[in-house]
Parts: structure tokens; C-alpha cells; sequence
């Protein structure tokens, strides 16, 4: 069973390796964002982190009310509810967030005649930095 996980998952990146060689020689320039900046500076990051914080205190607040109230046994399922949907709206902000920067990197990418726009790890050397671009737009 570990042979054929092990051979699937060299296959892939054999095809993800074709995938990638295959645009080398393109006309397109690459772009590249430096994410830990983005996060650092934007002030929409910002935004995105105080509404998941404001979520989670208000429901710590109802958790608080309820555990006057219930017994032991609801209050844990109360907890175990409350942290879930901490969880579901956390991954929801961050959907949210990411969709945002896709659309506004689409945009940054057609006014620099950009081809493709990756994280700055990515690229090994040269490439057009549209990092402060980012950050200008999510202001």
C-alpha cells in the first residue's frame, strides 16, 4: 500500500514538474507578492483579525452567561458549539480574505501586463515585486 502512495505522489510531481517547464519559455512576465509583508502592513488584515477577535469575545460572552445557568454536561456541549463555530467563522474570514487578494492581484496583474503573480518564496530570482501595489489596494 506505502508502494503505490509513494509512486502515486512521484507521478504527481513528475506531471507538476511537466506543468511548470512547459510555460519556462513563455513571453509572460512573472509577478511576485511577499505575503509576510502583506500581513505586516495591510490594513485590511487588520480588519479581517479584529472581526474574528470581536466574534470570538462575544462568544466567550455568551459562554460566560450560559455557564450560570446550565449544568456541566450542557455547558461542555456549549463550549464544544462555541468553539466550532469560532472555527467555521475564522476559515470563513480567511476565504473571504483570500478571495479579496486574488481578485485585487487579477487586477495588479493586468495593469503591469503581468502573465502569473506567486509568493515571493517561489521565485528563485528576478520577477516584478507587486507587493506594495497589493498592500496600496487593500488599504
Amino acid at each position: 500500500m506505502k508502494r503505490i502512495g509513494k509512486r502515486l505522489a512521484a507521478v504527481l510531481c513528475m506531471i507538476a514538474a511537466v506543468a511548470v517547464l512547459s510555460g519556462c519559455g513563455s513571453e509572460d512576465k512573472v509577478g511576485y507578492v511577499d505575503m509576510s509583508r502583506v500581513q505586516k502592513e495591510a490594513p485590511a488584515v487588520q480588519q479581517y483579525q479584529q472581526k474574528i477577535e470581536e466574534k470570538g469575545k462575544s462568544l466567550d460572552a455568551e459562554l460566560q452567561q450560559a455557564q450560570q445557568s446550565m449544568s456541566a454536561e450542557d455547558f461542555q456541549k456549549k463550549q464544544q458549539q462555541a468553539l466550532q463555530e469560532k472555527q467555521i467563522y475564522a476559515a470563513s474570514m480567511q476565504r473571504q480574505f483570500m478571495t479579496d487578494i486574488q481578485s485585487k492581484l487579477g487586477d495588479i496583474a493586468k495593469d503591469k501586463n503581468v502573465g502569473i503573480i506567486v509568493y515571493k518564496e517561489v521565485v528563485p530570482n528576478g520577477g516584478v515585486d507587486v507587493t506594495d501595489d497589493l498592500i496600496a489596494k487593500l488599504q
